[in-house]
């Protein structure tokens, strides 16, 4: 989800040559440059579409996927105003923001539908920015996804919030 031109996509088609990927992003030009580098580089198993997080997906995936990975933009809208001039004018808006007050709206709208897309014991991996990474393992929680985790890059920065649909696929009562 809000792969972009695909890299995570295309380097999991690339080593997991079994694997059924797909690249999902709001933006047209995005999905068909993900279109062109999978053709490209000869990966026939990885598929790029435009459209609103899930709706784009195949609806025979519903309950059918390992993995959601999100890259997503997580400025938060108030915080536009303060980025560098050439990341403002330069960078598409939706690859900044989902237009949420807390950079997390694209992360809660994917953690709530995992339990009807993901297999039971799928996982949700999030990239994030260190400042959110508390927050964005509470947003997993909430929506009911169990062995939150988090895992740290070379640095010693949070780079990965996991959470994983429960086995039993309950849902949380809300």
């Amino acid at each position: 989800m809000a792969t972009g031109a695909g890299p995570v996509a295309l380097a999991v088609a690339n080593e997991v040559g079994n694997a059924d990927v797909w690249g999902v992003d709001i933006s047209q030009e995005a999905a068909a440059l993900g279109r062109d580098n999978a053709r490209r580089l000869g990966l026939g198993n990885a598929h790029f579409r435009a459209g609103d997080l899930l709706d784009a997906l195949p609806r025979r995936l519903c309950g059918a996927i390992d993995v959601f990975t999100i890259h997503p933009p997580y400025v938060l809208r108030r915080d536009l105003k303060e980025l560098p001039r050439e990341i403002r004018a330069f960078e598409p808006l939706q690859s900044l923001t989902d237009g949420s007050d807390d950079g997390l709206g694209l992360v809660r709208r994917l953690a709530d539908a995992a339990h009807d897309w993901l297999k039971p014991g799928g996982v949700l991996l999030v990239e994030v920015g260190t400042y959110l990474s508390r927050r964005t393992q509470a947003t997993l929680r909430a929506a009911g996804l169990v062995d939150v985790s988090w895992t740290k890059d070379e640095l010693g920065v949070t780079r990965v919030v996991s959470g994983r649909v429960p086995r039993t696929n309950a849902r949380p009562s809300r």
